[in-house]
């Protein structure tokens, strides 16, 4: 016996109420001596035993009455057998496993998915009539097939049959976690769970097994627990190649700019692919193909080099024809590549004479085929500007900011920095001898949510002339930022002399603000430059001066890489993203004069969705969060270009490894949850369950009947005594 809402049997409590009432009214009585009672006493003995007797029979009515009323509304279940109550209309959740490896199949026959999607269907068809049902596919994002649990298991069968896989990773707990959520919404009393899955290992860790028996504990603490079967439907697939990533040579892609792909590839099986064809498509059309030799469980690499005639958003694709299994056959990316990035240089020590103001060296290494008026294209696009000038609209255009010797900045213009970083933006700062370093710490670095990465310290070193300064520290960078350097060719990072710098210090840390990393050192055991994330956008914090009144490095040749590498690495975080993961939301910033107009979204299976522009803050945005499906989504805004965004599955589903069937049984055993490996092998222990039935009603008309018993009895007995 189960009961819906338990917590109100605590109502049964109320039958003290009528037994307190019983001995508050039970008949005193005073004993008078009367010299004749002698001749009455048979007559009383009677009828005090009759009196007992019906105040006893009301007593035991009227405390069962709220007993009765208290069972009713915690809505008892009876689990009894199928033969009495018959077929019982049911709640059942299918999880169905929408992973891409169960689109894996054996010598050309179905997928384990399509089996999956035809076992599903009969486990519809087969309910009752009037049941309830909700179908979970279970991909790196549990989704609902539909918005609430359906009574129409006619649809509910087409729509299954009509599903695909490809859904990215398969997560267990998750949507044993979301089933718990439908059956809250669900009505039958008699409830069943069960999910279809391949058993792949991968999708079994160690590592979850704990969080899967929660999830399964939390299934079994519902006011009518399920019963839970796990249907292994899968056949084992070993050979498998897949596409794992992509890298690109460069940060940022510009038109005309030669970039080179290098494709990762693995051979998950154990066949042998000794001339395997890998192509390259570049917005949608095959460019060009090579050739690799991938033994069993071997990894390799392809490289391809593109370039770009156009700005805008493209894509780059690189796929191998190698097995059934397509979903990790190919691997897409969205490259928006440039015309120009447009870089704000404010200067806060201007000075009429060539290379005398601060961001003079700076424009130069920027633009240098620009500066030296050399018919080529430079990336960067400089505007310099002052320090008054720093306004809304100035940096409105601008990809990176560079604060060059500025001495402190107005509320409005740290607003409009502070907002600029937090939308996607960089922001590169380099001190210099009129720093206001005590305006800086105390407004823009009081902590790690502050806007600088650091704080300014003392001041080190001796501008005199032959005075031992400091270095920057010859290592291996593993950040993007300066990675560059580990080339010789590129220069060396060593070979600056710096005479004056600032002891960059760290700040307060606050717990959910992101961490500063020192990208490259001073010998004298100082940061030289110094990098955080500030909301959507990255600030880099140099310990020197940008020109050359602190150090040799404008006269370095490791100046012009190290600041174009600077300002592309900032310029580099495409906000908000384009390639994303499964379920992550797409998101498009338009211009605010594009609100209450309408996108087109066309989506991976060709689809498309009208999406509207909606205003947040002082730009119009684009959102859409329902990305389960991977590919190329394509949104087309009212200016008519195009912008690309890729959804790529995790690659961890491309090992088709599957647990053996004793490691499935002793997984049943140690969870309790049933095995199937057949629809017949589930009809037949559907056939055997308990069905369960709600005594509600039943409860409720023998507490009516009481209502009505009382007042009869209580008549009765009145109409007696007044006999006697």
């Amino acid at each position: 016996m189960n009961f819906l809402n338990g917590a109100l049997l605590a109502g049964a409590a109320a039958l003290a109420i009528p037994i307190l009432i019983h001995l508050f009214h039970k008949s005193r009585f005073q004993v008078v001596k009367w010299g004749a009672m002698h001749l009455l006493e048979t007559v009383v003995r009677t009828n005090q035993r009759r009196v007992r007797l019906e105040q006893l029979i009301l007593l035991l009515i009227r405390a069962a009455i709220p007993v009765l009323l208290a069972l009713t509304m915690a809505r008892p279940i009876w689990q009894g057998a199928k033969t009495l109550l018959g077929d019982a209309k049911t709640s059942t959740v299918v999880i169905l496993d929408s992973s891409y490896s169960m689109e894996a199949s054996r010598g050309g026959g179905l997928s384990n998915f399509a089996n999956a999607r035809e076992e599903s269907a009969q486990i519809v068809n087969s309910l009752k009539r009037g049941s309830d049902v909700q179908v979970l596919l279970a991909g790196e994002v549990s989704t609902p097939l539909f918005d609430t649990p359906t009574f129409d298991t006619d649809r509910a069968a087409k729509s299954l049959g009509e599903l695909q896989a490809g859904f990215g990773a398969a997560t267990i707990p998750g949507a044993l976690n979301s089933a718990a959520e439908a059956f809250e919404q669900m009505h039958e009393s008699s409830r069943n769970l069960v999910l279809l899955t391949d058993f792949q290992r991968i999708s079994f860790p160690a590592h979850e097994d704990a969080a899967l028996g929660q999830a399964l504990e939390r299934l079994r603490q519902l006011p009518v627990p399920p019963s839970v079967t796990f249907f292994d439907i899968g056949d084992e697939v070993k050979d498998n190649v897949a596409v794992e990533s992509l890298e690109f040579s460069r940060l940022m892609v510009g038109v005309g700019q030669r970039i080179q792909i290098r494709a990762n590839l693995r051979n998950y099986g154990e066949a042998n692919y000794p001339d395997l064809r890998v192509y390259l498509k570049a917005d949608g059309r095959e460019k060009t193909a090579s050739q690799i030799t991938l033994g069993p469980n071997e990894a390799g690499q392809v490289l391809f080099t593109h370039t770009f005639d156009a700005p805008g958003s493209h894509t780059i694709e690189v796929f191998a024809d190698a097995d059934a299994l397509k979903a990790d056959n190919s691997y897409v990316a969205s490259i928006p590549v440039r015309d120009k990035v447009p870089v704000l240089l404010v200067n806060g020590d201007p000075n009429p004479e060539p290379l005398k103001g601060e961001t003079d060296f700076a424009e130069i290494a920027l633009q240098p085929y620009g500066s030296a008026r050399v018919e080529m294209a430079d990336l960067i696009r400089t505007k310099v500007v002052t320090a008054e000038e720093l306004k809304a609209d100035a940096v409105t255009n601008a990809s990176v900011v560079v604060l060059a010797n500025v001495r402190r900045l107005s509320d409005e213009q740290v607003r409009i920095l502070q907002d600029f970083v937090k939308n996607g933006g960089g922001l590169l700062i380099f001190p210099g001898n009129r720093t206001d370093t005590q305006w800086w710490n105390s407004t823009l670095a009081k902590d790690s949510r502050s806007l600088l990465p650091a704080g300014f310290g003392a001041m080190s070193g001796d501008p005199k002339e032959g005075a031992r300064g400091t270095s920057i520290i010859s290592q291996r960078f593993e950040n993007p930022a300066l990675e560059l350097f580990n080339d010789p060719r590129n220069g060396s990072l060593a070979e600056a002399g710096i005479k004056l710098w600032f002891k960059l210090t760290e700040l307060p840390p606050v717990e959910g603000s992101s961490t500063s990393l020192t990208l490259a050192g001073l010998d004298s055991g100082d940061p030289f430059l110094v990098e955080h994330q500030y909301g959507e956008g990255r600030v880099l914090l140099a310990a020197t001066a940008l020109d050359s009144d602190w150090s040799n490095l404008p006269l370095r040749p490791f100046y012009l890489p190290l600041l174009q590498r600077l300002t592309v690495y900032l310029a580099s975080n495409v906000y908000p993203p384009r390639n994303l993961g499964i379920g992550s939301p797409l998101v498009a910033f338009l211009p605010v004069t594009e609100v209450t107009k309408k996108t087109s979204l066309t989506r991976p299976d060709g689809s498309t969705e009208s999406l509207s522009i909606e205003k947040k803050g002082e730009r119009g945005v684009v959102e859409y969060s329902k990305t389960q499906l991977p590919g190329l989504y394509t949104l087309l805004p009212p200016d008519g270009k195009p912008v690309h965004y890729v959804v790529n599955a995790s690659r961890r589903e491309s090992d088709l490894e599957k647990l053996s069937a004793k490691e499935i049984d002793d997984f049943g055993k140690a969870h309790g949850v049933r095995i199937v490996r057949s629809g017949a092998e589930y009809q037949q222990i559907e056939q055997t369950l308990r069905y369960g039935q709600e005594l509600w009603k039943v409860v409720l008309w023998i507490l009516l009947v009481l209502c009505f018993l009382e007042l009869i009895v209580q008549r009765i007995f009145s109409k007696a005594s007044g006999r006697v």
